[in-house]
């Protein structure tokens, strides 16, 4: 069994809104990831999203979907504060998968790729790539839920990808979104016109 592990308490200061509540194709960026993540619910114990407090709207679509809401006090700490936070809540005996809130293109069915390498060989650290570029989600397994708590907070969860390269088996795909940012207004506009071409095929 899995955990999942939503961060969304950044500040969005490119976007120019919460990520979180940015609307994508008519649904927002938390409504698309969550629908995706219940997609394959059978597989995980938790859905743990991250926020920041007073995001009411957030937290009560959270709860709604059966998921869990947890509030970083300090997010300017980054990421990794926000990780922490969660594994703070849930055991460290069951694999993470970390899923920012600015990569709600992800397709579905790469999430369900991902998982089931896992699952072959569930003590490797599992991303998806490119060929050329590590992407999103990352599923980490229970060995590294300590080592969170052993690195720096600016280094960040890709500072595990740098300390145990052996340990990492790499999904191959084409779904070009998972090392695609939807940061800034001017990303928001490419994934819009993506789905409008795909859409109309």
């Amino acid at each position: 069994m899995l955990d999942a592990l939503i961060l969304l308490a950044g500040f969005s200061r490119r976007m120019g809104q919460l990520k979180q509540h940015t609307l994508l194709g008519g649904q927002t960026f938390l409504e698309i990831i969550s629908a995706k993540l219940n997609a394959c619910r059978s597989q995980f114990r938790h859905l743990l999203f991250v926020g920041q407090k007073d995001d009411s709207a957030a937290e009560q679509l959270v709860v709604r979907n059966g998921g869990v809401w947890l509030t970083n006090p300090n997010p300017e700490l980054g990421p990794l504060s926000s990780i922490r936070i969660a594994l703070q809540h849930c055991s460290d005996d069951t694999a993470k998968l970390l899923w920012p809130i600015d990569h709600p293109m992800i397709a579905g069915t790469t999430v369900k790729q991902l998982i089931a390498m896992w699952q072959s060989q569930s003590d490797f650290i599992t991303v998806p790539s490119d060929g050329a570029r590590r992407g999103h989600p990352t599923i980490f397994p229970d060995w590294c839920c300590r080592e969170f708590f052993r690195i720096n907070l600016e280094e960040g969860a890709k500072k595990l990808l740098q300390l145990y390269p052996e340990r990492i088996k790499y999904l191959l795909t084409e779904d070009i979104w998972i090392t695609k940012n939807l940061n800034t207004p001017q990303m928001l506009i490419e994934a819009e016109n993506w789905l409008q071409i795909n859409q109309a095929r």
